[in-house]
C-alpha cells in the first residue's frame, strides 16, 4: 500500500511538471507570435525604416521583446478605435492611447498655421502629396522649398543597389521665404509610401512649436490600419519630467527644429558640396516633382537656426521681467544647462571627402578638424575673446587610408538586404560637437547679463578638454537645479553667486587635490580654481591652461597625432551611442562608421 502511494506522488509530480511546460510553452509560442505579427506588418519600407523616428519606435526589434509585446498589448486593448475626420492628441508619457480633442483643446493648444489652415478646416491629408496640396490650397500663400537627407545618398551602386534602403528622407518646408524661414515643416520618407509622417508648426501666439504625427491608435488590433493626425505636444514639454526624451521629443530635445549636420559640409544633405544623384535613390524617388526640385542644405541651416533663434529670445523674454531697476528671472536652471550640459549636439567634419578619389584633387589630406572638437571654442575663444592658438592638424592621404583600413573602420547598413562599404563618413573626421543651441543660449545669458564671462569660463573649464559628453561638468547641474530664479540689479545678476556659494559648500567637504594636476580634482574644485582668481587674472590663467594642453597635441608627431586624434574621435562617437536622450539621435546605423578600434 505504502509502495503505491509513492508510484501515485511520482506519477503526479511528473503530470504536474509536464502541465507547467506546456503552459509555459503556450505563452511563449504566443508572445512570439504576437511579437512576430507586430513586426511583420510594419516590416517594408521601400526608403528606409523610420520607426525609431516616430511613434512606430515601440514597434522596432531593437526595442522589441516578449514581455514588451505582451505590456503593449495590455495597456493598448482599452483604447477607443480612432476615426477619419477628427484631431487627436498622444502626448507620450502622459497619455496611454490616443484620444479625439475637445474643441476647447485644440482652441487653447493649437494656433499654429498647421492646425489653423488645414487640420481645423476639416482637412486630413494622408500622404506627403496631399500635404502639400493641403497646404497649397489653404490660403496661406506660402512658398515650398524642398530639402534631403540620407546616410546612404552617397554610398554607389557597385555597393548596394538603387532599391537598396539608404535612409532618405525628405525635409519640406513652408513659409514666406522658405530658404530663410519657415512656419511649417515636414519631415517623411520620399517614394509616396512613407510611414512616417511628422509635421513641426510655429504658433505665433504661444511663442513656440507644435508636433503632430500622422499615425494609428496603440491598438491591440494587429490589423488596424486606420491613421489619423495626433498632437505630440509643443515646445513647453520637451524638457518637463513627464514628457522629457518621450515620443517627439527623444530627438526634439529643447522643442525645436533640428538639423544634426547643421554647418558646412552638410554631411548626408543634398548640399552644395554634395549632390544626392538621381541614379543612386530607387526609381520611383528619382522621378518624384519634389526630388526633381531639391534645395540645397545651406538653406535650411539657415532656417533652422532662424527658427531656435527665434523661439529661444522669446523664451528668454518671458523669463526676463523688468521691475524698475530690478530685473526678475524665472526658469534659471535651465538656462544655466545650456552652459553646463549638453541639452542636445551637433556634428561636425572637415570639408575634405573620405575617399581620395572624391576630393578636389584627388587624393587631398585631411586637414580643417572642426575647432570645438579640441574645446567649446566657440564659447571660449569666438564669444569670450579669449586668445590661445589651436595647431593646424593635417593627415596625410596615405596615413589616413592606412589607418583606416588598418582599423577596419567601415559604413554598416543594418537593415535588410545588409551591405557595407569599407572606409568612413562622406566627409572625413564627423564628429559630436557642441550645439548651436547651446552655443547662441550661452551668448544671450551673457548679452543680457544673467551670467559674466568670468563665470562662464570657470564653467566651461572644467573638464576642457571634453567640450561634448563631460560626466564631471554634467555633475555641477545639480546646483543649478537648486536655483530656478535670480534677480539682476543695477546690471548684476545674483545667479552665479548663487551657485557659486552651492558650490563652494560642496567643496569644502571634500579632500584637497592637486592644483599642478587639475585633472584630478573635482567638479567643484576645478570651477573654483578659476572662479576665485582675481578678475585680472583669470583671462591669463585660463589661455595658459588651454595653450598647455593644444601644445601636446601640436608636439605630438604626425602618426602620434592621428592615432590620439582617431581614437578620440570613435571614443566620442561611442558617447553619442549612449549618452541619455542624446542617444535617440543615433537612428541609422549609417550615420557613423564601426570599427575594430579600441579608443
Amino acid at each position: 500500500m505504502e509502495k503505491i502511494h509513492r508510484f501515485n506522488f511520482k506519477t503526479l509530480s511528473v503530470i504536474l511538471l509536464f502541465s507547467l511546460f506546456l503552459i509555459a510553452s503556450s505563452t511563449f509560442m504566443a508572445d512570439s507570435l504576437q511579437a512576430s505579427t507586430k513586426i511583420e506588418t510594419q516590416e517594408n519600407f521601400s526608403t528606409g525604416d523610420f520607426r525609431l523616428r516616430s511613434y512606430l519606435k515601440e514597434t522596432h526589434p531593437k526595442f522589441l521583446s516578449r514581455t514588451r509585446t505582451r505590456n503593449l498589448l495590455m495597456a493598448d486593448q482599452n483604447c477607443t478605435a480612432v476615426e477619419t475626420g477628427k484631431i487627436y492628441r498622444f502626448l507620450e508619457g502622459i497619455d496611454s492611447c490616443v484620444i479625439a480633442m475637445t474643441q476647447q483643446e485644440i482652441e487653447e493648444n493649437l494656433n499654429d498655421q498647421f492646425a489653423t489652415n488645414v487640420l481645423r478646416e476639416g482637412t486630413f491629408p494622408d500622404s506627403v502629396d496631399k500635404i502639400i496640396q493641403a497646404i497649397s490650397n489653404s490660403g496661406l500663400n506660402f512658398q515650398q522649398a524642398n530639402y534631403m537627407v540620407g546616410e546612404g545618398g552617397q554610398i554607389p551602386t557597385t555597393i548596394a543597389l538603387r532599391e537598396a534602403p539608404r535612409n532618405l528622407r525628405y525635409a519640406i518646408a513652408w513659409g514666406t521665404n522658405p530658404t530663410t524661414s519657415a512656419q511649417i515643416l515636414l519631415s517623411a520618407a520620399p517614394g509616396g509610401n512613407s510611414s512616417f509622417l511628422q509635421i513641426i508648426s510655429w504658433d505665433s501666439k504661444a511663442n513656440k512649436y507644435n508636433f503632430y504625427e500622422f499615425r494609428e491608435q496603440r491598438s491591440s488590433d494587429m490589423g488596424s490600419t486606420t491613421k489619423v493626425w495626433s498632437w505630440a505636444g509643443d515646445s513647453s514639454m520637451a524638457r518637463l519630467p513627464q514628457t522629457i526624451g518621450q515620443g517627439c521629443f527623444d530627438c526634439h530635445h529643447n522643442g525645436v527644429v533640428i538639423m544634426k549636420e547643421l554647418a558646412v559640409p552638410w554631411n548626408n544633405w543634398q548640399s552644395q558640396r554634395a549632390t544626392i544623384s538621381s541614379q543612386v535613390v530607387p526609381l520611383v524617388v528619382a522621378n518624384e516633382p519634389i526630388f526633381q526640385n531639391l534645395t540645397g542644405a545651406e538653406n535650411l541651416e539657415q532656417i533652422i537656426k532662424g527658427g531656435f533663434q527665434n523661439y529661444y529670445n522669446k523664451w528668454l523674454r518671458k523669463r526676463y521681467q523688468n521691475e524698475g531697476s530690478t530685473v526678475q528671472l524665472s526658469d534659471t536652471n535651465q538656462m544655466l544647462a545650456h552652459v553646463i550640459s549638453n541639452t542636445t549636439i551637433n556634428f561636425g567634419s572637415t570639408n575634405i571627402q573620405s575617399n581620395g578619389s572624391q576630393t578636389s584633387p584627388p587624393n587631398s589630406d585631411i586637414s580643417g578638424i572642426p575647432n570645438d572638437f579640441f574645446l567649446w571654442d566657440s564659447i571660449l575663444s569666438t564669444t569670450l575673446g579669449l586668445q590661445y592658438q589651436i595647431p593646424t592638424i593635417t593627415f596625410k592621404r596615405e596615413d589616413y587610408d592606412n589607418y583606416l583600413k588598418a582599423n577596419n573602420f567601415k559604413l554598416v547598413q543594418d537593415q535588410s538586404p545588409r551591405y557595407e562599404q569599407n572606409g568612413s563618413t562622406y566627409f572625413a573626421f564627423f564628429v559630436p560637437v557642441p550645439s548651436a543651441e547651446d552655443t547662441f543660449m550661452v551668448g544671450q545669458l551673457r548679452q543680457q547679463k544673467i551670467i559674466s564671462d568670468k563665470f562662464i569660463a570657470a564653467l566651461l573649464m572644467v573638464d576642457f578638454k571634453n567640450p561634448v559628453f563631460s560626466e564631471k561638468r554634467t555633475g555641477l547641474q545639480q546646483y543649478a537645479d537648486q536655483i530656478t530664479t535670480g534677480t539682476i540689479t543695477n546690471g548684476v545678476s545674483d545667479v552665479p553667486d548663487k551657485f557659486v556659494a552651492l558650490v563652494k559648500s560642496a567643496a569644502d567637504k571634500q579632500p584637497a587635490c592637486d592644483a599642478n594636476n587639475l585633472d584630478s580634482c573635482t567638479a567643484e574644485q576645478q570651477f573654483l580654481q578659476i572662479w576665485n582668481l582675481a578678475d585680472d587674472q583669470w583671462k591669463t590663467t585660463v589661455q595658459q591652461q588651454i595653450q598647455n594642453y593644444l601644445n601636446t597635441i601640436a608636439q605630438l608627431s604626425p602618426d602620434e597625432q592621428l592615432d590620439r586624434l582617431m581614437k578620440l574621435s570613435v571614443q566620442r562617437r561611442n558617447q553619442f551611442k549612449s549618452w541619455k536622450y542624446i542617444s535617440n539621435l543615433n537612428e541609422f546605423s549609417l550615420l557613423l562608421p564601426q570599427t575594430s578600434l579600441s579608443p
